[in-house]
C-alpha cells in the first residue's frame, strides 16, 4: 500500500478519473477517528468528495500543471489572485 499524499497534493482520483487536491481522511466512528477514506477537492472548487486511498494516486506532471493552471485562471476570472 502507498503511503497516503500530503494536504494540499493534487491527486487523481483512479476510480473515476477525477483530479483533485488532497484535504485529508474522513472522520467516523472507526478505531482512532479516521475512517480511512481520501478526502478530495475539486480544482475548480464545489464538493469535495471521498475516494478509497487504494485508488488514490499522485497526479502526473502533466495532469498537475494543466489542473494548477485551470485553478489560476479560475481566480483570474473571479477577482482573485
Amino acid at each position: 500500500m502507498q503511503p497516503l499524499p500530503e494536504v494540499g497534493d493534487l491527486v487523481r482520483d483512479t476510480a473515476t478519473g477525477r483530479v483533485g487536491f488532497y484535504v485529508g481522511n474522513v472522520s467516523g466512528n472507526v478505531p482512532g477517528g479516521v475512517s480511512g477514506r481520501c478526502l478530495i477537492r475539486p480544482v475548480h472548487g464545489g464538493a469535495e468528495w471521498e475516494a478509497e486511498p487504494a485508488d488514490v494516486q499522485p497526479a502526473t506532471p502533466l495532469r498537475e500543471l494543466r489542473a494548477r493552471a485551470a485553478e489560476i485562471n479560475a481566480r483570474s476570472r473571479r477577482g482573485l489572485s
